[in-house]
């Protein structure tokens, strides 16, 4: 147990390093940006990010070597490498969390886990008097089971998330709100705040799964216009208030993902982007379409929060 400590505060550096601290560094100031970073931007944060992290697990695992064999731990270079390696893939694993919308903390706390608990089985395992080969299998099959229990936690953790996070992006938008009421159409998502909100569905469509983005906008001097090679302005024979309206489909190029634009009632105006291009009927996704209230819009999209609610 006495290697327990410096596996542990080593690790737990590593883990700030690399997982606060550097990324902080790097895509801090690109993060904090008002405007959208753009991909030149995220592209040169990582390109620095992958050097950096290369050269800095190799000092680490040198400062790790030499403060091991100060405890007698047995194979200090197996152990320091181990540490080093099995936190670093602990940072970098993916956790396939739907939308990316996990806790900021569970990377970070799967990277400490994976370095305290890969070396010290690997430790335990030596002691025991396996071979080495063997010691480094036991600390693979750790790590293994360290991802896949993490994504089995994550996974409903950034549902309840995601879930939370559209609740109050619908609760506070101010403007006029749409929802699909085909039941086979759900919503997956919502962000926004009082004067927008990107509300995302997936759905089926002749037995394909399809998708698509509705954003709502608060915008008082909106008019229908088209553009030459981009835009058409046609009339719908009824929009969501039933009487007819104007609207623009937009398609920057063949075989992109079609917008449609138009007004509905109040200030508000509704944006429809296909996810696939041309796997939406127009008029009759529009016809899914119905005008509604924060509070109806949850009761169908969440039905299971507002029957905790009660």
């Amino acid at each position: 147990m006495s290697a327990l400590l410096p596996v542990a505060v080593l690790s737990a550096t590593l883990v700030a390093l690399f997982g606060i601290v550097l990324p902080l560094l790097l895509l801090g100031p690109v993060l904090a940006s008002r405007t959208r970073p753009q991909p030149q931007q995220l592209m040169f944060a990582v390109v620095l990010l992958i050097p950096t992290v290369l050269i800095g697990s190799g000092f680490m695992a040198w400062w790790a070597i030499d403060w091991l064999r100060r405890y007698d731990v047995p194979a200090p270079e197996l152990v320091g490498v181990s540490l080093v390696a099995s936190a670093v893939i602990g940072l970098m694993a993916p956790l396939r969390l739907p939308g990316g919308n996990g806790p900021f903390w569970l990377k970070p706390l799967l990277g400490l886990a994976s370095g305290v608990l890969v070396p010290m089985s690997i430790i335990w395992s030596i002691d025991a008097g396996l071979h080495e080969v063997a010691a480094v299998g036991i600390g693979v099959l750790v790590l293994a089971a360290l991802v896949v229990l993490f994504r089995l936690v994550a996974k409903p953790l950034a549902d309840r998330r995601q879930a939370k996070q559209s609740r109050n992006s619908v609760r506070r938008f101010e403007g006029q709100l749409v929802d699909v009421t085909d039941a086979a159409w759900r919503l997956s998502s919502a962000r926004g705040d009082a004067n927008r909100i990107v509300l995302t569905y997936s759905g089926e469509s002749g037995g394909k799964a399809v998708g698509a983005t509705l954003m709502l906008k608060r915008d008082m001097e909106w008019v229908p216009k088209a553009k030459e090679n981009e835009s058409a302005v046609f009339e719908l024979a009824k929009g969501l208030n039933g009487q007819p309206t104007e609207a623009v489909l937009a398609q920057k190029q063949l075989g992109s993902p079609a917008t449609l634009t138009m007004r509905i009632p109040g200030t508000t105006i509704l944006s429809i982007r296909e996810t696939v291009a041309d796997s939406l009927s127009w008029v009759e996704f529009i016809g899914k379409l119905e005008l509604t209230e924060a509070d109806d819009l949850l009761k169908r999209q969440f039905p299971e929060e507002a029957g905790k609610a009660k």
